[in-house]
């Protein structure tokens, strides 16, 4: 992080946070604001906002309160709650802000422990990065070297009024066990054990990151130029690191992170070709892999819903446009590709996306249904509802980036128009 950082402090109440916001306050950022989110779990959630806003007030901080509904997944409270609240902090954040958060050192190794015993690999137990893309910016956790015993001498020593929140108490919470049962244990042992555990953690990241540049050429060389995975460069390889490749692709496309065990039922999956030669792998609510054919892509939850229809004019000349669903359509001169411009010159063009059922006359073919047309081309399923058509009168010209029927097309040094679609 830089001074010249937009700094956002996300603040519980409790003493950690506020111990940081006031630091944060103090150290000279270009703007700092802080949030608070409201989970309303406890009776008292709308009072500690109501604090919470009145400690930044005395720091000159502005602070808002975000109240969030937490939806459960059958992932457990703490897993529920955590991703409402991350949701709803990267909704919050402005563009190239930085989100800082309190997480010190017992934090870290006690996510260490947790995910050990959950029998996490190297990413796993590299447990959190000190700082990270999130949302439209940053996030970044500045205290994890330093213990909570330090941030609760600052707060002491800055009279700091803190809230303290029951829940945080309850063992039957896997993270509350770790805390207030294992860790009092394993420190009176081993006194250096925090400091240990997070050197441990260094020490997996930087092995994680080396198998991410060892990984990176073999998610390239089975990468299509779309981004698209090639599922028999994946099925060539090694059984051993198809698993690996698997996991490493899916999260650069900014899918989730999969166990060992997910990613072998994938593989799996992605193994068997179904008669189809479709499939979809839903990841919950946080989208889906889906197959056509010898491809695979990685679509977020928010894109799986359906799009509306496209129908527009085209009159020449056929400049730049852009289109309602805000992706812009070009028409390149080239000599001798695409549509002959002989043939559409004086033409008023109908420029639409499929709708259920269409059908459309393709000169020297008949009328053809458009999902047929489109699966010849073998445009995969979840693309053909953006599939761009460019028509004249009833008859098809072209399928932007796919195709153009014969009779339109330009021949050998004549003047054309290639026609392609920019997001």
């Amino acid at each position: 992080m830089k001074a010249s950082d937009d700094i956002l402090v996300a603040v519980s109440g409790g003493g950690d946070s506020l111990a940081l916001l006031h630091a944060m306050s103090r150290l000279g950022w270009r703007s700092v604001r802080a949030i608070h989110v409201d989970h309303g779990l406890q009776r008292q959630a709308a009072a500690w906002g109501a604090r919470v806003q009145a400690a930044a007030m005395t720091m000159g901080v502005p602070c808002e309160v975000v109240r969030v509904t937490v939806t459960r997944t059958g992932e457990g409270p703490e897993a529920d709650a955590r991703a409402a609240r991350y949701q709803v902090l990267s909704a919050c954040m402005r563009p190239g802000e930085v989100l800082v958060t309190a997480h010190h050192a017992d934090d870290q190794a006690e996510t260490v422990l947790l995910r050990m015993l959950r029998g996490a690999g190297l990413a796993g137990l590299s447990a959190m990065a000190g700082i990270r893309a999130f949302g439209p910016g940053r996030l970044a956790r500045p205290l994890l070297a330093v213990p909570k015993a330090a941030l609760a001498a600052y707060a002491a020593e800055h009279a700091l009024v803190f809230v303290h929140d029951p829940s945080n108490d309850d063992t039957r919470y896997a993270r509350n066990y770790v805390r207030h049962a294992l860790m009092p244990v394993i420190t009176a042992r081993w006194p250096q054990a925090v400091s240990a555990i997070n050197r441990a953690a260094r020490h997996a990241r930087s092995a994680e990151e080396l198998l991410a540049a060892y990984l990176a050429n073999d998610v390239a060389a089975c990468s299509a130029p779309d981004g698209a995975l090639r599922l028999p460069a994946l099925l060539a390889l090694a059984p051993k690191i198809q698993g690996p490749v698997l996991r490493a692709w899916l999260t650069g496309q900014g899918g989730p992170s999969m166990s060992e065990a997910k990613g072998a039922e994938v593989l799996a999956a992605l193994a068997m070709v179904p008669r189809s030669r479709r499939q979809v792998l839903r990841f919950g609510r946080a989208g889906a892999l889906q197959r056509y054919r010898e491809r695979a892509v990685w679509v977020p939850g928010d894109q799986q819903t359906a799009e509306p229809a496209l129908r527009q004019a085209w009159t020449p000349p056929f400049v730049d446009r852009i289109l309602s669903d805000g992706r812009r359509l070009r028409a390149v001169p080239a000599l001798g590709r695409g549509v002959a411009v002989s043939r559409i010159a004086d033409r008023a063009l109908t420029v639409a996306t499929r709708t259920f059922g269409q059908r459309v006359l393709v000169p020297g073919r008949g009328h053809r249904a458009v999902k047929k047309l489109l699966q010849e081309m073998g445009i995969a399923p979840w693309e053909r509802p953006r599939a761009v058509l460019i028509c004249a009168d009833e008859a098809l010209i072209a399928v932007v980036g796919h195709w153009v029927c014969a009779p339109f097309r330009a021949g050998p040094d004549e003047p054309g128009l290639v026609f392609h679609i920019e997001s």
